[in-house]
């Protein structure tokens, strides 16, 4: 690759959770990402980012981002999310809560959760899912 070639667009990756962490990179403020995916796949260029979440999710996180979800999401796509905060890689207590609020707000509505990323000081990594509680 030559000075002139562009780098590869991660809106191009073929997994959408790879693409995603590539324009989150890594942890630094308390953020909630909403990557929209298209049905071939393919991340949307369309980024939604909410700001300042607080460190453990409220009663109404699961309202919030099922209203989020409402207002930006058609129903042939999918969806993925990343929990960005500074810090160590482990997921804390504080992550599992916000991970269990963004599985329950995406079992609110018909599009599919493709995933959930913690975005944390040394990289991103995918969150397991796990079963939650009713």
């Amino acid at each position: 690759m030559d000075d002139t070639t562009p780098p590869p667009s991660p809106f191009a990756e073929a997994d959408p959770l790879a693409a995603a962490a590539a324009l989150v990179q890594q942890g630094i403020v308390r953020r909630l990402w909403i990557f929209l995916i298209d049905p071939r796949g393919r991340l949307r260029r369309e980024l939604q980012q909410v700001d300042g979440i607080p460190v453990t999710p409220d009663a109404y996180a699961v309202l919030a981002v099922r209203g989020i979800l409402g207002h930006v999401l058609e129903p042939e796509n999918e969806v993925a999310f990343a929990i960005e905060r500074p810090g160590r890689p482990e997921p804390t207590p504080d992550d599992w809560a916000w991970h269990d609020a963004i599985v329950r707000a995406a079992e609110g509505i018909s599009v599919p959760l493709r995933g959930v990323l913690l975005a944390h000081g040394s990289g991103v990594d995918p969150m397991a899912p796990r079963i939650v509680a009713a």
